[in-house]
Order: structure tokens, then sequence, then C-alpha cells
């Protein structure tokens, strides 16, 4: 953990605020704080220390004040007088106190050199050194002494500033360590009253530009202007692809008559916050909206909890719904209607097909709610397509950089891949025999609800809310065609929405029976919902100026192997949103040299991975994962609409969860932090 920097070279230095202490920048690495880990830290015995400084310090200060009233005595005592004359003790006016000194066997005047008064006389032009009578040179001396000893390099003064400059570092470290420990979320009332037309204001203005804030301000809401035609915001958003996808989204939600107002603008505001995202550049973003969204959540809650059914599933299980966080539900409630209104847009699902790129084959599964996870259906193992040579991570921004050249792949695919996710295996063989996995997934491609790409914002409602996702089922269905089998070490990687799809694999409890996952690491995700073993060694990277992780609206839980790294890039000089992969890959160089605490972790990432092994060879397979409709119901009209008929009556499908003879908390913790939005 550094201190609070602001960049610079090695030698730069930053005066803390609460003291002169100089505080030393390490080149340009990102400051970084961790959270959770084996590696723990008394924050009790650092209070004390830290009081024991200060208290030492005072006590300094007592001795100076001492030294000060001795000075005072010094200065006020008079001259002794002079010591009868004396064939022994000669003086003179040169040696006034008849103290002499043996200098090389010469008898010499031995007063102070440094209260030698010099006078010029008349004549020669030349000076002598004369000394006054009665001249106190011990007195001098003595006041010489005090002074130094009470001001000046290594004096009372100078040891007591230190002691409280190391105490003002310590206490900033207890500090750190206790927001670490849990303390790092804000409390509730850091945002003070919310001004929600201020708000919206804002908001829209950061989403959109300022074009609409004006229509934002008065007594229109929200949603009324996402829907309405000719609106400043309805054509805002008809401008580009994102908007689009925005208002389907909405669109079914915002019709239905049976939906408060109220509700709806906090529809709208939440999607809003997801474009909003792309423009975010500090780390007050990310704690004003997960502070807000916490709020909306609560807000929101009780009219959604009214609409769900009383059990809903989440991945392999079968969950009571006030099992779930208010979050949770609110994400669960709007990826059910954006399951219906892709229905009506691109046609009902049918299944989800994992094809393996260069092989001759594919798999083709049932809807992810018929069967969670996928592992119902029966797979090829080996049908893996054709294997590329690879090169395993050998650090955390190794991994982050694969799995973004792995999203790139996509565009050299062709054209039967254009509407498709991409994933990818890689397969270590070990010189000692063992077989080890890392999976990547990337995160969301397409801001639609329910076409072909999976990887989209349907996905997103759906894995922060815990029902189960194509993505979810087609990442396991690529595992079992690789041929991983039960005993083999498997890392997980996964950005953004990759993190939530890796992080809800690993929290599974029939995953875990099934394979030995061992690490997990995911970079600007959403993870607090996902309940991971404590035998799997997690690590989070999140960027303070990245909002993405805090749209769950609580902090990442941290345990002796949950760990959670925050970075702050806001002056480091990296181009680019903070939520994108290359800036998590920039960021993170060197980060395992730089955090101790990531020891463990590292330790299990590497037995995975096979970094700094010799002998290891690893062979790379690429799976495209389609999510397939049928479009034959799909209503077009003869303006060129494609979509669901128009009609004022609410009307939409829920997923029917899978039997559960008893309910289960699932891989969710009903009692832990909650889900979010979706996310880039």
């Amino acid at each position: 953990m550094s201190s609070e920097p602001t960049g610079g070279s090695q030698d730069d230095e930053v005066s803390s605020e609460d003291s002169g202490h100089p505080w030393h920048i390490w080149g340009q690495s990102t400051p970084t704080l961790i959270e959770g880990g084996a590696v723990s830290v008394d924050t009790d015995d650092l209070d004390a220390l830290a009081a024991g400084l200060t208290s030492a310090a005072g006590s300094l200060d007592d001795a100076r004040v001492l030294v000060a009233n001795a000075v005072t005595e010094v200065e006020m005592a008079p001259p002794p007088p002079l010591p009868p004359a004396s064939p022994l003790e000669p003086r003179s006016l040169f040696n006034p106190q008849g103290t002499w000194d043996d200098v090389n066997g010469q008898c010499v005047p031995a007063p102070d050199p440094a209260i030698r008064p010099s006078f010029p006389t008349s004549g020669f032009g030349t000076s002598i050194q004369v000394y006054p009578f009665g001249l106190d040179l011990e007195k001098s001396a003595a006041l010489h002494s005090l002074d130094v000893l009470s001001t000046g390099p290594g004096s009372l003064q100078d040891v007591a500033d230190t002691l409280r400059s190391i105490a003002s570092d310590v206490t900033a470290c207890s500090q750190a360590h206790t927001l670490a420990e849990g303390g790092a979320a804000p409390g509730p009332g850091l945002m003070g009253p919310v001004d929600i037309r201020a708000f919206d204001g804002g908001l829209v203005y950061q989403a959109l530009g300022s074009g609409v804030v004006a229509a934002v301000s008065g007594p229109t809401g929200l949603a009324a202007l996402a829907t309405t035609p000719g609106s400043p915001l309805y054509t805002k958003l008809a401008e580009s692809e994102g908007g689009q996808a925005v208002a389907e989204a909405l669109h079914l939600l915002l019709a239905d008559p049976a939906t408060a107002q109220w509700v709806k603008d906090d529809a709208v505001r939440i999607v809003l916050l997801t474009l909003w995202l792309q423009k975010a550049g500090t780390g007050r973003e990310a704690a004003t909206i997960q502070d807000y969204l916490k709020q909306v959540s609560e807000r929101l809650d009780p009219w959604v909890t009214q609409h769900l059914p009383g059990q809903v599933p989440v991945g392999t299980q079968t969950v009571d719904t006030s099992s779930l966080t208010p979050m949770q539900r609110v994400t669960t409630y709007l990826g059910m209607n954006a399951t219906a209104l892709g229905a009506g847009l691109y046609g009902r699902q049918t299944g989800i097909t994992v094809t393996p790129v260069g092989g001759s084959g594919s798999t083709v599964l049932p809807p992810a709610t018929k069967d969670p996870l996928g592992l119902g259906s029966p797979v090829q193992a080996g049908m893996t397509g054709k294997g590329e040579d690879s090169r395993s991570p050998g650090s955390i921004s190794e991994a982050i950089a694969h799995c973004q050249e792995v999203q790139s792949s996509k565009s050299s695919l062709g054209q039967d891949y254009e509407e498709a996710g991409v994933i990818s295996i890689q397969r270590i063989e070990h010189a000692d025999g063992r077989t080890s996995w890392v999976v990547y997934v990337p995160g969301t491609t397409d801001w639609t609800v329910g076409d072909g790409e999976p990887q989209d914002l349907l996905t997103n409602l759906e894995g922060v809310g815990g029902t189960p996702t194509v993505m979810e089922s087609a990442v396991v269905t690529a595992m079992r065609q690789a041929g991983i089998r039960s005993g083999d070490e498997v890392a997980l990687y996964g950005h953004s929405q990759g993190g939530i799809t890796v992080s809800n694999i690993a929290a599974d409890p029939a995953i875990q029976d099934r394979y030995n996952i061992t690490t997990v690491l995911t970079a600007g995700a959403p993870t607090a919902g996902a309940d991971i073993p404590d035998d799997v060694h997690a690590l989070h990277v999140e960027n303070t100026g990245d909002a993405v992780p805090g749209l769950d609206a609580a902090p990442t839980p941290t345990g002796p192997h949950r760990q959670v790294a925050m970075i702050d890039t806001h002056q480091m000089g990296m181009g680019g949103y903070p939520h994108a992969s290359g800036v998590y890959a920039q960021a993170t160089e060197g980060l395992e040299e730089r955090a101790p605490e990531l020891t463990d972790w590292s330790t299990s990432f590497s037995r995975a991975t096979g970094a700094g092994e010799q002998g290891t060879t690893t062979t790379e397979y690429t799976f495209a994962i389609r999510r397939d409709t049928d479009s034959s119901g799909v209503y077009q009209d003869g303006a060129g609409y494609r979509g669901r008929a128009p009609t004022s009556a609410p009307s939409y499908e829920r997923p029917t969860p899978p039997p559960s003879s008893q309910p289960s908390g699932g891989r969710w913790s009903g009692s832990g932090p909650g889900g979010g939005t979706g996310d880039g």
C-alpha cells in the first residue's frame, strides 16, 4: 500500500497534509490498496504505537520547556567573583579569568575563541584581541549547549517533530487498513439528501449532452421524455445504437399502465447511469452511483417484489425471492422484462449454440433458464476445434491483456460470427504430468436485449440478478467440451460482464462439485453478490474511477482468500476511460511485486498457469457463442418497425424456475451485498 500520491519520479517528495514528513513516491506505479487476504494487521497495535510516539514527542516538548527555564536562570545568574590573584594563576589583560591550557607543552591563555572580540588600534592599522574583565566564559558555553539541545539538527525539537511525523504515518496506515477491512463503502448520509431534479439534469448532461438538460429540469418525467417521439431525450437516444437499445429495453416496462410513473423514472435513471459510465473520469462517480443505486433499489424494492414470483432461479438452484437483496430483486425484474422485450423484438429464445472455432460441429443447448449452466445436456468431450500454440499468462496484467486480445479476435472470424460472443480456454501441460486450465471471458460487446449476441445488456441484468445466463451456460459447456477433468486445476478470468460470469460460475454449488476451480481473477466487474467458496483464491481488481464495480450498490466482500485490489489511475497519465481492459492491464503491471499481500493468490494462479515453470506447453481453444431465437412471430409493420405488436396491456412471460424440493441460498448470499446493472 502506498501513500496518497500524485505521481512522479522516484526522487519526488510530497508532504503529508498532517505533518512536514516527506513521503516518497515510487516511479509511475499505480497507487494500490489491497483489501482482504491472509495478511492481517492489528490496527489496535498500530494505534497504540502512534499514541506512544505522540506521547514521547510530548515528553520531549516538556523537556524543551525545562531547557527554556534553565536558559532563563543561566542568563539571570550573576558572573562569579574573581578569585584573589595568585602567583600560580597570573592574570592579565589577555587572560582575565586566569585559566590556561597546555598547548604543545606551552602554557597559553584559554578563553572561548567564539567570543574573542577584536578592536582596531591606531597607528599601525592592525588589530589586537582584548578580553574585558569579568566575562563568564562558562556561562556562555552553557547557553550555547542549551540552545543546541533545544533546536536544530538532532535536537529535542527535531526528534519530537520526527516522532510526530512517524505517528501521523502510522495513524494513516491504521486508517487505511481499517477501510480495507470493510469500511471503505460510502456510509449512510455520505452524499446527503439527493436533489432528484438536480441529479436528473446532471445525469442527462453527463450521459447524453447539454442539449436535453433543460427539458428534464422541469416537471416532465424522464420516462415520458424517453418514450415521447420528438422530445430531446427521445431524439438523442435514437441517434446512437446504444441509445436505441436503451429505448428498446425500457419500452415494455414504460408502456405498462400498471407501472407507477416514479418507478418508470427510476428505471430510466438506472439505464442512464450505464451511459454515464462511458464518460466518468474520477472516483467520485463510482461512490455516487453506488450510493444512489442503493437508494433507488431500496425505493423500488417493495413495488418490484409484488411483481416477482415467490421463487426464482439462481444458477443451478431455486431460491426464495425474499433471500435476494433489493438490488438483486430489481435487476431480476428488469431482466425478466428485458427477456420478454427481446422475444418481441428478435424472437423467442430457443437455445444456445457453442461452436469451437476451426471445428466441424457445435453443441446446441436448451435456453439457460430450462437447463441452468448447461449441465443437463450431453456434450462431446474433445470437441475443441483447432487449437493454437499459445503462452499462458505470467501475471495479472498479462491475463487482462490476453483476454482483450480474445475479444478482439472475433473480428477476424468471419461473417458467421458477427452475432456471437467469443471466449477462450488454455490447456497447460506441465513437466510433472499435471494438466491445468485458464478460462477467459471478455465483457459486454452489445447493448441490445436478447438478439443473437449473448454478451449484451440482457446478460448483464440476468447475471447480476442471479438468473442463469447464456454466457454462463456456454462457458461451462465449453469447459466440458475441452475435456477438463474433476481434479484439474482451473483458473477463471473475466473483465466486466465476464467477471460477473466467472464469479457466478465459481460460486455455483453444482460447479464446485464438478470442477476444481482454484483461482478467480476479475477486472472492473460488479461481483459483490457471488458467494465464492473460501477455498477459491479470488482477486477482484477495481479502479476507483470506474463506476462499473459499484453497480451492485455494495462493496465486494473480502476474506482470507478473497481480495480486492483498489487501483487509482486518475493521475497516472493513462488514456481512455478507466473501465477499459487496456487501462486495467497497464495499471496492474508489476502489481504482484508491489503488493506482497497477494502472495497466496499469486501462488495459486501460477500453479494453474505454469508461470515460472520450465517445460510447460500451452494450447488455446476459442469458442463462439450464439443465442438462438425464433423470429417467425416477430411483428413488422409497413413503416419498417420490427418488434412486439403495440398494446396497452402488460404482456410478458417470465422464466420458469427449475423444479426444486427445497429452496436453497445458492451462490448468492441474501444477507450480503446486492447485484447491479449492466456494464461495458
